[in-house]
């Protein structure tokens, strides 16, 4: 999958003497590596599902740093609803 298709015809045309063939392996070949990349090496169950590792950029606590002096993070930070849906009367 990382090499240019076109070289492996001109390079290697002992591997693809069957283009089908050749374009048939090269698709399954291709679409079980980016099925192991993502289920295997992205997908990490139970990683960074909380919220107290996070990176917090310098951005981010200046930013909050500020709120906080101001008093506007506690606002925030309220809850202000009760509810999504309009109550029955």
């Amino acid at each position: 999958p990382f090499i240019p298709t076109d070289w492996v015809f001109r390079f290697a045309p002992s591997l693809c003497r069957d283009r089908v063939r050749f374009m048939y392996r090269f698709n399954i070949i291709s679409f079980g590596i980016g099925f192991g990349y993502f289920y295997v090496w992205s997908h990490m169950p139970y990683k960074a599902d909380h919220y107290e590792g996070f990176y917090e950029s310098p951005l981010y606590r200046y930013v909050r740093g500020n709120l906080a002096k101001t008093g506007a993070l506690e606002e925030n930070l309220r809850v202000k609803r009760k509810s999504f849906y309009q109550e029955a009367e």
